[in-house]
């Protein structure tokens, strides 16, 4: 079996899902001009991060603002999404199904008819990125750092914004994944939907190539079942834990960089917007390759080789840094090995 052997919609949902995940970047959220004329701020901001006592304190600040929120914040956003009303809503076009194994039966085709509009999803993240800009507006990073003191104010309301950026984005791919019959309550789909995550924030060609490259390799090793079910438990609990720390130091690093303290309320909506939606498609993308994965039996390194022609071989050099989770599962089963 294989690409030859699905259905034209399915070899159409393929390609345009590879298209999806490849994409060329959108043009980005602030203007050439906004940001020259916000760069002197920027420049302050980062100079008294640096000026911060001790090393990699501004990450230390992330850190702390992460830290007890994947329990109590994200993952009850990701399992938000009831299995029950997913398999409700299944039956009711399809009446034999009645668990998510059955909803995993269904065609591609019935499973996209049953995820939800993004836009939605958008403009929820849209509205959280506004009220939570409404600590770090322009005026307020511009008089701290003038001010002589330290820029941890800002990068650690910067960090509480992300906080609530990475809920919402769980959100979003946990009603993806149950639409395609995969529970994010399970450690391992949590640990995927982690890595769906990872894709859903990178930039550049060469991140998502990395992201995806990731889940194609964690895809492999949860089809391998006899392999996989000797994996414990709490080395994926630890990966999980480590991966979201690590998401979002990247995600509170993007907002930084696209200048939200300084330009504030309307590019931080913009920005959350923009991530969440792309969130959403790039989520589509992957789990409809994984369904045809496993329908067809198709290796998911195929993934990576069906790159569009428009992405250049260099792509595996990544301009940016990368939340891969497979190197996280791998760590965390060196450590249990070790001890």
């Amino acid at each position: 079996m294989g690409f030859e052997d699905m259905t034209p919609y399915e070899q159409r949902a393929w390609r345009q899902s590879i298209d999806v995940v490849y994409s060329q970047q959108r043009r980005g959220l602030v203007p050439g001009k906004v940001r020259e004329s916000v760069s002197g701020v920027l420049s302050r901001v980062s100079s008294k991060a640096g000026q911060m006592p001790g090393a990699d304190s501004a990450r230390r600040i992330v850190e702390r603002a992460f830290e007890g929120t994947l329990a109590v914040t994200f993952q009850p956003a990701l399992r938000s999404v009831s299995p029950a009303a997913t398999v409700d809503r299944c039956a009711k076009d399809h009446p034999h199904v009645t668990t998510y194994g059955d909803v995993r039966q269904l065609s591609l085709q019935d499973r996209d008819a049953m995820l939800p509009p993004k836009f939605g999803y958008a403009m929820a993240s849209a509205g959280q990125g506004a009220v939570t800009a409404l600590a770090v507006t322009g005026a307020e990073v511009a008089a701290t750092v003038t001010a002589g003191t330290t820029a941890a104010v800002a990068i650690g309301a910067v960090a509480a914004d992300s906080v609530a950026s990475m809920a919402i984005m769980g959100r979003t791919v946990g009603v993806v994944a149950s639409r395609y019959g995969y529970d994010v309550r399970l450690p391992d789909e949590e640990l995927f939907a982690m890595g769906v995550l990872s894709l859903g924030l990178a930039s550049s060609v060469g991140a998502k190539t990395q992201a995806l490259a990731a889940l194609s390799r964690l895809t492999q090793q949860m089809m391998r079942r006899a392999t996989w079910k000797q994996l414990q438990e709490h080395v994926l609990v630890q990966a999980i834990s480590k991966a979201y720390q690590l998401l979002g130091l990247r995600l509170t690093q993007r907002k930084l960089a696209q200048a939200v303290p300084v330009v504030g309320i309307g590019l931080n909506a913009a920005l959350s917007a923009q991530l969440t939606e792309q969130t959403f498609r790039r989520a589509q993308a992957v789990y409809r390759l994984r369904t045809l994965s496993e329908t067809y039996d198709i290796d998911p390194h195929e993934w990576v080789d069906a790159a569009p022609p428009h992405v250049p071989e260099t792509a595996t050099l990544v301009e940016e840094s990368v939340v891969d989770v497979v190197d996280m599962l791998d760590a965390e089963r060196s450590r249990e090995e070790e001890k």
